[in-house]
């Protein structure tokens, strides 16, 4: 048995190893999961010696693949815990879509996906609410794992009919194509779902998730290291997200940031913005995470910025190039074309790009009102027969159109300033501009939303000092009997996960020498053989029917003793010689008459184990002519 930590070193070096050829550093996982994988395979090779082990390792070196495969047992399934994803399903992703503006997506992060089932899972529930509803929402299903194999077949989504024993009927004739013997998820689903290969130790996380799912992952791993994913959590998802975890997983300290939502199917919501403390946790345990993620975030910003202005430009062109600006959602000037300085002025004393500071007095209020109107509606409007007098031009329109970048999941606002001579013909919503009505409109807006946020604002300060008062209490008195059971329950949660991954192997096993034994059986009978195999204490065995034209046997008489079954052959010293042959391991040779004056000789043998000892003993006859 591999002792801790006496074994140390010898762990540590075949950790090593594993990650020189393979890539993976299993040094944050918990010992005592490696340790029994690595004296799993130690059985297999019939090892008792660790040091015997890592000599093997080195002379073969495909045993570090096998042992890499071995420590990633990949449990998984379809819809694995049903009611878990029926209360997903039903009661947390309508919620999703609920804040959500027009042209707005649904981003979600699947850690851990190993072999793809849990991602698809994921992706035909979002499908069967997207049928449900007229509007028209971008779902994104990112499903990471480290494993390149199993992110291959995951990509491929193809199954054998064993693996989809979960998947309804239904949803089996609707989501799969039959392909021979195996079944294919269909192109739509796949299309939702991007795999890719990422370490959550060590890789920056995703942002702006709505959904975060990672189940059965967390319990293999040490709890400093937990700690350190979930601040990545913590640090990846929106306000108001879900955190979907596995049967035997908990919060652990970022609890307070979090809700049950159903406690039971180990749902939680997020309910506080990004905080100091998450943040330095993140910063503490991930060293440089927040300098690499900020550096990448920028680097996707910028392009995702340049790209959007680059296809809004191009959609333009087929009309006309207007005057005109585009402007992100917190108004900031994106970009603009045309010569727009009658309408836009860089201020005097501290720049901002914010447009309503650059934007002339008398076209703020317009300007304002229909961006508003625009990324709150998702609807494109045009303002017409605006007294533009400082322009010299008269009345001007102003045309305001929405943009959606699905790839950044980013909305941008398009404002064209027409003047009389330019008519273009669009199908847009069009309203006569009345400025003392629009600016009327403009001040109820800005009051209403004011009142909201303070409203917002106090109902959760109220919450949180109540709760905050209710949670102190209770964790003084649970965090030390939770801790323990927590990693009781995470052992025990693993030690099912490798017992599960056994039977399956067993039950193969068995069936594979059922096959061998009714072959064996059925060469013997056909042939034409004449074989009696006893034990060590003369009990029969097994014979073949041929054994019966020298001995009276019958089917029954297996487990009987040689001795009480009579023979039909004249060798009188039968049981003596094969008592002899027991006791010396030795064989013996013996031709005997039956009553018909036939031949037989008899050769009796030794079948020993590999100890040398003896297993059973081997009676063969042969007809002599």
């Amino acid at each position: 048995m591999i002792e801790w930590p006496e074994e140390k070193d010898q762990i540590n070096k075949i950790l090593a190893l594993i990650k020189e050829r393979k890539g993976i550093d299993f040094v944050d996982y918990k010992r005592s999961t490696i340790i029994r994988r690595i004296k799993r395979r130690m059985d297999m090779l019939e090892m008792g010696n660790i040091l015997e082990y890592i000599n093997y390792i080195e002379e073969f070196i495909d045993e570090i693949d096998t042992l890499h495969n071995e420590i990633f047992i990949g449990v998984t399934s379809f819809f694995r815990d049903k009611e878990a994803f029926r209360a997903l399903g039903e009661n947390v992703i309508p919620k999703l879509f609920n804040d959500k503006l027009a042209g707005m997506g649904v981003r979600i992060w699947s850690a851990g996906c190993s072999t793809g089932e849990e991602a698809y899972s994921l992706a035909i529930l979002f499908s069967e609410y997207l049928e449900t509803t007229k509007e028209q929402y971008t779902v994104k299903i990112f499903a990471t794992d480290i494993n390149d194999i199993a992110l291959a077949k995951a990509s491929a989504g193809v199954y054998t009919i064993e693996s989809l024993k979960d998947v309804s009927q239904e949803r089996l004739d609707k989501y799969f194509d039959k392909k021979g013997n195996y079944y294919q998820v269909k192109k739509h689903i796949r299309e939702m779902i991007i795999f890719a290969k990422h370490n959550i130790i060590s890789h920056p996380p995703f942002s702006k998730l709505d959904l975060i799912v990672c189940r059965n992952l967390l319990i293999y791993l040490e709890n400093s290291v937990q700690k350190y994913v979930f601040s990545a959590f913590d640090f990846s998802l929106n306000s108001n997200g879900y955190l979907f975890l596995g049967s035997s997983e908990s919060l652990g300290e970022i609890s307070e940031n979090y809700k049950p939502f159903d406690f039971k199917s180990k749902i939680f919501r997020r309910v506080v913005e990004s905080s100091s403390r998450s943040k330095k946790v993140v910063d503490r345990d991930f060293g440089t995470l927040d300098s690499k993620y900020t550096s990448i975030s920028k680097n996707l910003n910028a392009n995702s910025v340049d790209r959007s202005v680059e296809k809004i430009i191009q959609s333009l062109q087929n009309e006309y190039i207007p005057k005109g600006v585009i402007v992100n959602e917190t108004y900031d000037l994106i970009h603009s074309f045309g010569d727009v300085n009658e309408f836009v002025r860089i201020p005097t004393n501290r720049i901002s790009l914010n447009l309503l500071k650059m934007i002339r007095k008398d076209l703020s209020v317009a300007v304002g009102t229909a961006l508003q109107n625009v990324f709150v509606s998702g609807k494109e409007i045009k303002y017409n027969n605006i007294n533009a007098n400082e322009s010299g031009k008269g009345i001007i329109n102003l045309i305001v159109k929405l943009y959606v970048d699905e790839i950044s999941n980013t909305r941008y606002g398009i404002l064209l300033f027409e003047e009389n001579k330019e008519r273009p013909t669009y199908n847009l919503h069009t309203q006569e501009f009345n400025l003392q009505e629009k600016s009327y409109e403009r001040i109820e807006d800005l009051e209403n939303e004011l009142k909201s946020n303070r409203e917002y604002l106090q109902a959760l300060i109220e919450e949180l000092e109540s709760s905050n008062e209710e949670l102190q209490s209770m964790n003084e008195e649970l965090v030390s009997s939770n801790e323990e059971l927590q990693n009781t329950n995470e052992e025990l949660q693993s030690v099912n996960e490798e017992i599960y991954t056994l039977n399956t192997s067993y039950n193969k096993k068995i069936e594979e020498l059922t096959e061998v034994n009714e072959d064996i059986n059925t060469i013997l009978a056909l042939s034409d053989v004449i074989l009696i195999l006893i034990d060590e204490h003369l009990k029969i065995r097994r014979f073949t029917p041929g054994a019966t034209k020298v001995i009276n046997l019958i089917k029954n008489d297996i487990g009987r003793d040689l001795a009480d079954i009579a023979i039909k052959v004249k060798y009188d010293n039968l049981i003596e010689d094969i008592k002899t042959v027991a006791k010396t391991l030795k064989s013996i040779k013996r031709t005997v008459l039956a009553d018909n004056d036939t031949k037989y000789q008899f050769n009796i043998n030794v079948y020993k184990n590999k100890n040398d000892s003896l297993k059973q003993i081997v009676i063969n006859v042969v007809e002599e002519m």
